[in-house]
């Protein structure tokens, strides 16, 4: 991003300061020299600077007298929830504790209770603790904050200081340029780093409502899986019970049916040794069909090897060139925007040379308006004096021809 610096003559110069991986920007515009007087124009700016974070600093409050009444002031409400928050985990633990005791029983309803319980609870400890958070987001840790305000005023003196002394000695600036390059870099560091944390904490939401589906699934299984073997247990007992009291009847029965059951089990023993010769057949020939199977998917397992060791040298090819393609591009976008800036701020300075040129032709235009009025005031003077100045003259003719006329009528009676 541009780094503008004021000119110390009176016109604005642009220092395109571009921040790189190896920092080769800032030091170019670290290295540009000032002029004796630009360099003490700069140099009386920063001391006035210093001198009123210096004023800033002796009038800050002392942190350390007013802690326990900042505390106070925000604490509170911060206790109140926190006690709350505690309350609600004892209770969420002990309805944890009586879930595992009534998983063993029969008493489905007061399980079922138990589980409502803790979804109330559950849902009220997560309201709680988004309360917290934004309670303590609305209330910062103001000490901590004035604390670290002080501490960065008290760096940004140090750094105008040592650019104040580097200037006096070399004429450059180079401290500053470092200084701002240094806290760009960490601050693009920090958003990329907050933006990982934002896509980690989205992936780890999703993760934790499916691992709650999961588990909610698998309770709803169990459940379902415990009432059957509930219900099993009940026909198991009744089974018993009615075998106890039938098996008497049974051992008679089955001794009277034993030579009947005898010859058809020797029926069935010819038909099974039947079936048993077929069904060794089928397995001779399922054999067959599992060795030609099985031979047939390992040539075709080579096959997929073979396909899938050149997919992967094709995808290895063209990631590396679309790598090479976004480096390009992303480097291309720099230039156009370094580019973008300089022409924005050449197109800041025309338009106000223009508007200066606008505001000269009105006040030229008014002040030309001013002379014609000046002017039409001094012809009409003039005319005025020419008029009276004519008759005053005529006049004076007059009354010299009258004068003339008068002398040559005394002459006449004279004669």
């Amino acid at each position: 991003m541009p780094v503008t610096f004021p000119s110390l003559t009176g016109a604005p110069s642009l220092a395109a300061a571009t921040p790189e991986d190896n920092g080769g920007g800032a030091e170019e515009v670290g290295d540009v020299m000032l002029s004796a007087i630009e360099t003490q124009r700069a140099i009386a700016i920063l001391d006035e600077t210093i001198e009123k974070l210096s004023f800033l600093g002796s009038i800050t409050p002392d942190v350390l007298q007013h802690r326990d009444e900042l505390s106070k002031f925000v604490g509170d409400e911060i206790s109140h929830i926190i006690y709350e928050q505690r309350q609600l985990e004892a209770r969420y633990e002990e309805l944890i504790a009586q879930r595992g005791a009534l998983k063993g029983l029969a008493n489905k309803s007061k399980y079922k209770e138990v589980q409502c319980e803790i979804q109330d609870v559950s849902r009220a400890l997560r309201e709680s603790t988004k309360n917290l958070c934004r309670n303590l987001k609305d209330n910062p840790n103001i000490s901590d904050n004035l604390v670290k305000i002080q501490q960065e005023r008290t760096e940004l003196i140090e750094i105008l200081a040592q650019t104040v002394r580097e200037m006096q000695e070399s004429g450059t600036f180079k401290t500053l340029v470092m200084k701002v390059h240094g806290d760009k870099m960490a601050q693009d560091r920090l958003h990329e780093i907050i933006q990982r944390e934002k896509d980690m904490a989205g992936a780890v939401k999703q993760l934790d409502g499916d691992l709650n589906s999961e588990k909610r699934d698998h309770a709803n299984r169990v459940a379902d899986q415990k009432a059957e073997i509930a219900r099993l247990k009940e026909q198991l007992q009744s089974i018993k019970s009615k075998t106890t009291v039938d098996a008497k009847y049974f051992r008679k029965e089955a001794h009277a049916m034993t030579s009947s059951i005898l010859r058809t089990y020797r029926q069935a023993e010819r038909a099974q040794e039947t079936t048993i010769k077929e069904s060794e057949r089928k397995l001779d020939m399922e054999n067959v069909v599992h060795k030609e199977t099985v031979d047939f998917l390992k040539r075709k397992q080579e096959s997929l090897g073979t396909e899938l060791a050149e997919w992967t040298e094709k995808y290895a090819q063209d990631y590396g060139r679309l790598e090479e393609e976004y480096t390009a591009l992303k480097e291309k976008q720099l230039k156009n925007r370094e580019r973008l800036d300089h022409l924005q701020a050449r197109k800041a300075a025309e338009e106000e040379e223009a508007r200066k040129a606008v505001e000269e032709a009105v006040r030229e235009a008014e002040l030309e308006k001013i002379r014609q009025a000046e002017l039409v005031t001094q012809n009409n003077a003039a005319g005025k004096i020419q008029r009276v100045a004519k008759k005053y003259l005529k006049k004076c003719a007059e009354k010299a021809a009258a004068g003339a006329k008068g002398k040559k009528k005394k002459g006449k009676k004279k004669k």
